[in-house]
């Protein structure tokens, strides 16, 4: 307990800078402050006749103890203890020359000077003071009692002054050391404080120098804040004091800062739930080669107020390479599925891809349409042979194109190259020209050939069997559709379609209907997708739980006629109407809304999917089919289904086989 009141009463040996200035300050208020007292205690002197000169000579010699103090003594708290002694002998001087009615009110000084004392902040020249002032009763009271008291006082009178003295002096002394340590020691907490915070700046630091993350905060006016983490400037650089994060973005990644310029302008306006803008603010930045994961943390005052956002960056690539290859690995084990099921429709969806990324990177004047029916087709086609990574791209970039009305910018053609390159690569050794214009023949086919040779028919005749080897039976593009149709409703949760076939023993040119047969896959797509309903309200309408699909080619009055008909839902001819309405398309006949149906933009669909949506799939058909001179009609009837017919020039289907032959006779007389 000693050691604590000593603790208290005894401060640190360390003078602080501010408190040498403080003291000096106060100490030569107070030098001036006991000079006043000489004219103050002549005046009450006289006022009392108690010796008026008496008065200012003792007042005088009293006065110059604390002046030398403060002009000789260099520690400033030795200065506060002859202060503490110099009252005490002010307040006994007072009570001496204000002798008479009020004498006993004149040691009401003594406490007001005990109290002034605090100010110091110094205990021990509070203590010095109590000390004299008990000192200066009791000699007093003993050998001039009249210059204390007005009256013949006990000895006990003067215990109860000593008591007055020692419960205020307790008190002050705590109020003294308060004030010392918490505001004449203002500058050491300070200190104290800054070491703190230094200390765990440098243990931030530390963290932030180490942490694998880019971890950079902003304040509520978008400021970039002085901390940030060392992987932050390794990636970013450092960004110049006072910079706005979005124009530093800005120098990073444009796409980025635009969009995340939006999101962050909704936080700070409040208008919208903070998660929501969370959610749409930017998560990916590009930079330098590298791709970066962005989450954002708001940092909220009282009221969800956000003060600042906490930004935390990762760097992704080497996980988004790894998920590539993987992604890419299963793919390939995918396509060559499709190769060993079907390779010559899958050759046929090669060339036709390729055919396709031309169009894209070098699209004809004013083709922003052309690169849309590109897109749309090409992404549909690589859904169906399992190439989702070309298809992911071609939808993103689709949806770019769509956005901002504008064809894609040269890097989203360098994405798509480069994805079909990695493709090339991982097929290079199944994949070759060798195998375009590959003839397949049927079992059938060969035996009525090998028959013919057999029993030796007229030539002419086998070679026109010959020669229509080049030609692609329909019933081998049809099942090549369906199995095309299956894999589409599987991946649109409609399996088990069931497909009708009926070719009628056709045959066509290949290489001229590749590109039809490539559009005409948005016909199946759209009667999967509108047209069949789903299983239980198939079944609410009285139908079977599966859709069906029927594929035909057939000749009708010197015309090549292929039609797809489904068992769905029917067309929405008043969606239809309406949207042409909105498109600004003729809509008055039914001529005029089937029209409208193969126009560009117009989709009854509710919302845009990977599958369709778009608008372009239909037009895209129509486009192929008026290529080869064709014309389409719809006939369609509310929960009966749809039937697309399209019909071209018999002479479409494949070249005049006996102008080959004729050519081919030439060509051998002439080396005869």
């Amino acid at each position: 307990m000693f050691r604590k009141i000593a603790n208290t009463i005894i401060l640190p040996s360390e003078i602080s800078s501010f408190e040498n200035s403080y003291l000096q300050r106060v100490n030569r208020i107070t030098t001036v402050f006991f000079w006043l007292h000489v004219p103050a205690f002549t005046v009450i002197a006289a006022f009392n006749d108690t010796d008026p000169m008496l008065a200012l000579m003792l007042t005088t010699a009293v006065a110059v103890g604390p002046w030398g103090a403060y002009r000789l003594l260099t520690n400033p708290r030795t200065v506060t203890l002859v202060y503490g002694f110099a009252a005490m002998l002010m307040g006994g001087l007072l009570v001496h020359f204000g002798q008479g009615p009020v004498q006993i009110e004149m040691h009401f000084y003594f406490f007001a000077l005990l109290a002034m004392l605090a100010l110091y902040g110094n205990p021990l020249s509070i203590l010095v003071a109590a000390i004299t002032v008990a000192l200066h009763h009791l000699l007093l009271w003993i050998f001039l009692p009249s210059s204390v008291f007005n009256y013949d006082a006990p000895w006990w009178v003067v215990g109860v002054h000593a008591a007055f003295v020692v419960l205020e002096s307790v008190a002050t002394v705590y109020i003294a050391r308060g004030f010392f340590d918490n505001v004449i020691g203002l500058e050491k907490i300070v200190r104290q404080r800054t070491r703190e915070l230094d200390e765990r700046n440098r243990a931030m630091r530390l963290v932030l120098d180490n942490v694998d993350e880019g971890l950079v905060s902003i304040d509520a006016q978008g400021v970039v804040q002085p901390e940030y983490s060392a992987a932050f400037s390794r990636w970013f650089g450092t960004p110049p004091t006072g910079t706005d994060i979005t124009t530093f973005f800005a120098s990073i990644d444009e796409g980025f800062a635009e969009t995340f310029e939006l999101a962050w302008d909704q936080m700070r306006e409040g208008l919208l739930p903070i998660d929501l803008c969370v959610s749409q603010a930017p998560s990916t930045l590009r930079h330098d080669g590298k791709t970066f994961e962005v989450t954002y943390q708001p940092l909220l005052s009282s009221g969800e107020t956000v003060d600042g956002l906490l930004l935390v960056i990762g760097d992704v690539t080497a996980e988004l390479e790894r998920r590539r290859l993987e992604t890419e690995q299963r793919e390939t084990l995918n396509v060559l599925d499709r190769i060993v099921g079907d390779r010559v429709g899958f050759m046929e969806f090669y060339h036709e891809a390729v055919d396709l990324l031309a169009s894209i990177a070098d699209p004809p004047p004013n083709g922003s349409e052309t690169v849309k029916r590109a897109l749309h087709t090409l992404k549909g086609n690589c859904m169906i042979f399992g190439v989702q990574t070309i298809a992911d791209l071609c939808h993103r970039i689709e949806s770019y194109v769509v956005r901002e009305e504008r064809p894609p910018e040269p890097h989203h053609i360098d994405e798509l190259r480069e994805a079909w390159r990695r493709l090339e690569q991982r097929l290079h050794a199944l994949v070759s020209d060798r195998d375009h214009g590959r003839i397949e023949i049927e079992p059938a086919q060969f035996n009525e050939l090998l028959r013919a040779a057999v029993v030796k028919e007229e030539h002419r005749r086998i070679a026109q069997m010959v020669a229509d080897l080049r030609l692609e039976p329909t019933a081998a593009r049809l099942r090549r559709v369906a199995a095309q149709a299956e894999r589409i409703a599987r991946r649109m949760n409609k399996s088990g379609v069931e497909i009708q076939i009926d070719d009628s023993q056709l045959r066509l040119e290949p290489v001229r209907w590749s590109s039809f047969w490539s559009a005409f896959i948005h016909v199946i797509r759209n009667a999967i997708d509108h047209g069949l309903e789903p299983a239980a309200l198939r079944e609410a309408n009285g139908k079977g739980a599966n859709g069906s699909l029927e594929l035909r080619t057939h000749v009708e009055d010197s015309h090549f006629v292929i039609s797809l008909r489904d068992d769905g839902r029917g067309i929405d001819w008043e969606r239809v109407r309406e949207r042409a309405a909105e498109l600004g398309l003729p809509h008055a006949t039914r001529q005029e809304l089937v029209d409208a149906l193969f126009s560009e933009g117009l989709s009854t669909a509710a919302e845009v999917t990977e599958h369709s949506g778009r608008g372009v799939g239909l037009a895209a058909v129509r486009e192929a089919c008026v290529a080869r001179n064709g014309s389409v009609t719809v006939d369609s009837k509310p929960n009966e289904g749809t039937t697309f017919t399209f019909r071209f020039p018999s002479d479409e289907m494949a070249p005049d086989p006996g102008a080959l032959l004729e050519a081919v006779e030439q060509d051998v007389r002439r080396v005869a």
